[in-house]
């Protein structure tokens, strides 16, 4: 959620204020787009933000709950998104069933380091080429 979100900007929001912020001056009723996506690889927020490193969540109290302005992938405050709690359970019970029910290798001559991460920019995130993987029934 923090490297490839799937949609870069988040809803746009109207100030409701006159406001400087960080040398800008944003003057009221401006139109304010948020782009998770450099916030999410921003390296003042993250060390090495590039890197695939999820042990870095480990005794961190960062969380996607939208309270951490480094990660927000479903937004935040008051206008969080409404299906976060939905989203999350969708993707941890897809996930988990796709790993209970299947042993997963790479196909035959591939190497982790030939793992394509690379994405298109778009309304949505998604990958620039296809990733392939092998699922192997384990029962």
């Amino acid at each position: 959620m923090r490297i490839q979100s799937i949609a870069p900007l988040l809803v746009p929001r109207e100030s409701i204020g006159k406001c400087n912020l960080d040398g800008y001056e944003i003057p009221a009723k401006t139109l304010v787009f948020l782009n998770a996506w450099a916030i999410g690889r921003d390296p003042e927020v993250w060390e090495n933000p590039e890197e695939f490193y999820p042990e870095r969540f480990i005794g961190s109290s960062i969380d996607f709950k939208g309270q951490d302005f480094g990660l927000i992938p479903f937004g935040g405050g008051r206008r969080i998104c409404p299906g976060l709690s939905m989203g999350i359970a969708t993707v941890e019970l897809s996930l988990a069933n796709l790993l209970y029910k299947f042993n997963w290798e790479m196909p035959a001559g591939m190497k982790k380091e030939d793992i394509d991460t690379d994405v298109l920019s778009s309304i949505t995130m998604h990958n620039k080429n296809d990733l392939f993987l092998m699922a192997r029934d384990c029962f």
